[in-house]
């Protein structure tokens, strides 16, 4: 129960509370036009220093660091498990707040920060911890996706501004259906960790999923290659593998294989030279045994046949003169054919040496080219040896694509069974806290009942998804509709939950829930709030505007709501709002 909310800000006006149900109103006053808002007198601003004094997060854009307000201290005196405390914060030290024990003892609290001491400096993250633990029995450290102070206290003090009256099941607009099935089933009763450990899952499948999925589609190619072409590259990398390792083993190295590889290329060069001279060699001699054979003296039967034939006779001195040339004649045709036979001797001695040199230089050739077949250069081993180390960290490399393909499909397989057996371990928590299930049915369909002539159902069953919470009710499209079922969905929080003692032992309805209603469901609604919160003894604070009170002669239950109505009395004049000042 919250008793009374202060500050040191001089205008603030207090609020002092009481058990059972309080009405905060804002009154209109009589200098308001019709187009001006109620929206400065401060009901919403309420539930956010509530909020605040509650450990809530304080960024810059938080209402209390703004400078009108950042300098003064708000304080809020609650009930927590035996003990009345007062704690107090600024927006100037927010990360810190001032922790009172006002009456009562902290004995029942499982984390007592004061540890004897009447106040204490607490940290705000700490101070959430410890209101999470005697408010709700939540551990320290539930782990990711696990239950959080912050998420099962605002099912309880719902803000507009975040969408908190838009769903039943969702305090927050930006709220996760996962956040949802876990706050809800924590709430309940019910073993939230099922829901937990499912959206891990959901998590960890997703990662997977979409890994499978971009490297199908070849997002990924550069990093691990086309993943229907992994194997076949593999079986070719480690081909190429083996190759390389054989070709290393069996390399010889040949220190000057330079050497000799330039000494074979000269081999080469020389053989082929000589063969071209032994060539051109032949080719002469060929031409000069035709000279020899064409190198005959010309008969003389035939200079006197001419003559005769001619009708000449050749004189005497005539014949003695051509017997002399002829003499001549045939010394020079015998010298030039010994001339001839010795040139042709000469060239074939010439050409068996160069035959001679031709098969020295190809054994030697033949030799150095086996040792070049045989052998190799250190560099070529150096080139050998770099080739196999790349060939062998791609083939590692393929490898280790493989085996990551291969287990992440494996461990999506794995966590789609992990899946199941979590149906199967909510569909056992479901029979298992059958009782509470149906308390949490008949308690909204009670709240529904009250309301409406055709009551509302809540349904909740297990899904492969997890829990899930579904309401019907006639007129379900309609605003007012929607937001009696979340006032039914609370007031059957407050049953199911303050049953189990994780509570804050208040609820707090924003006048935003109740604009969209008739003032007839309004009335109906407080009724059954009011009546509620006497029988189970938690407090139950609502602002409202003063033209949502329905008219005396339109009222339908005995509420007699005026009498609930708790200082301040707010308004939308200057001055006439919780902080006494506009500063909006």
């Amino acid at each position: 129960m919250i008793h009374r909310i202060t500050s040191d800000l001089p205008s603030f006006k207090p609020v002092e509370l009481r058990p059972g149900l309080n009405v905060i109103v804002s009154a209109k006053s009589e200098q308001s036009n019709d187009g001006q808002t109620r929206n400065k007198s401060g009901k919403s601003s309420l539930l956010m220093l509530i909020h605040f004094l509650f450990g809530k997060e304080c960024g810059t854009e938080s209402l209390f660091r703004k400078p009108e307000l950042a300098a003064y201290t708000f304080s809020l005196e609650f009930d927590l498990r035996g003990a009345q405390v007062r704690v107090s914060r600024s927006g100037a030290t927010f990360g810190w707040l001032a922790v009172e024990l006002v009456a009562g003892s902290t004995a029942q609290w499982p984390d007592d920060p004061l540890r004897g001491q009447a106040s204490a400096k607490i940290a705000q993250a700490k101070w959430r911890g410890v209101l999470g633990l005697a408010m709700f029995g939540l551990a320290e450290n539930l782990g990711t996706y696990g239950p959080t102070f912050s998420q099962l206290f605002s099912y309880f003090v719902r803000r507009s501004e975040n969408g908190g009256l838009a769903e039943p099941t969702k305090q927050a607009a930006l709220q996760q259906p996962a956040d949802v099935r876990v706050g809800l089933s924590y709430l309940l009763g019910l073993d939230w960790r099922i829901s937990q450990e499912r959206e891990r899952l959901r998590q960890e499948i997703t990662g997977a999923q979409k890994l499978q999925k971009v490297a199908r589609d070849g997002g990924l190619s550069s990093v691990i290659g086309d993943p229907g072409q992994v194997f076949t590259q593999l079986t070719l990398a480690q081909k190429g593998v083996d190759r390389l390792t054989k070709a290393l083993a069996e390399f010889r190295i040949l220190p000057d294989y330079m050497e000799r590889e330039k000494e074979a290329n000269h081999l080469t060069r020389r053989f082929n030279e000589l063969s071209d001279e032994v060539a051109q060699q032949q080719f002469y001699v060929s031409d000069l045994r035709q000279s020899l054979q064409s190198e005959d003296a010309p008969a003389t039967t035939d200079l006197e046949r001419l003559y005769e034939e001619a009708g000449l006779v050749l004189p005497s001195l005539v014949r003695v003169r051509y017997e002399e040339v002829r003499l001549f004649h045939e010394s020079i045709v015998r010298n030039r054919r010994l001339y001839l036979e010795g040139e042709i001797a000469e060239v074939e001695v010439g050409i068996a040496e160069r035959r001679r040199q031709l098969s020295k230089l190809d054994t030697r050739r033949s030799e150095v080219m086996q040792l070049l077949q045989t052998h190799g250069a250190l560099e070529h081993h150096t080139q050998l040896q770099i080739a196999l180390s790349k060939a062998v960290a791609q083939t590692e490399r393929l490898k280790q694509n493989q085996q990551l393909l291969e287990e992440v499909a494996q461990r999506v397989a794995e966590l789609k069974i992990q899946q199941g057996q979590l149906t199967l371990r909510l569909q056992r928590d479901f029979r298992e806290n059958q009782p509470v299930l149906t308390e949490a049915v008949l308690a909204f369909e009670a709240a529904s009942e009250a309301l409406y002539s055709d009551p509302g159902n809540l349904s909740i069953y297990p899904s492969e998804n997890g829990p899930e919470f579904s309401i019907t009710i006639q007129g379900r499209s309609s605003r007012g509709v929607n937001s009696m079922q979340i006032f039914c969905f609370d007031m059957m929080l407050m049953q199911v939950a303050g049953k189990q003692g994780i509570t804050p032992g208040f609820l707090i309805h924003d006048s935003h829930l109740f604009d969209p209603v008739d003032e007839r469901q309004n009335e109906k609604a407080w009724a059954y709030g009011a009546e509620l919160a006497r029988e189970l003894g938690f407090q139950y604070i609502i602002a409202l505007n003063s033209d949502q009170f329905p008219a005396p002669q339109n009222r339908v239950t005995q509420l007699a709501i005026e009498q609930h109505i708790i200082p301040p009395h707010l308004t939308d004049a200057d001055g006439g709002g919780l902080f006494g000042f506009d500063f909006y």
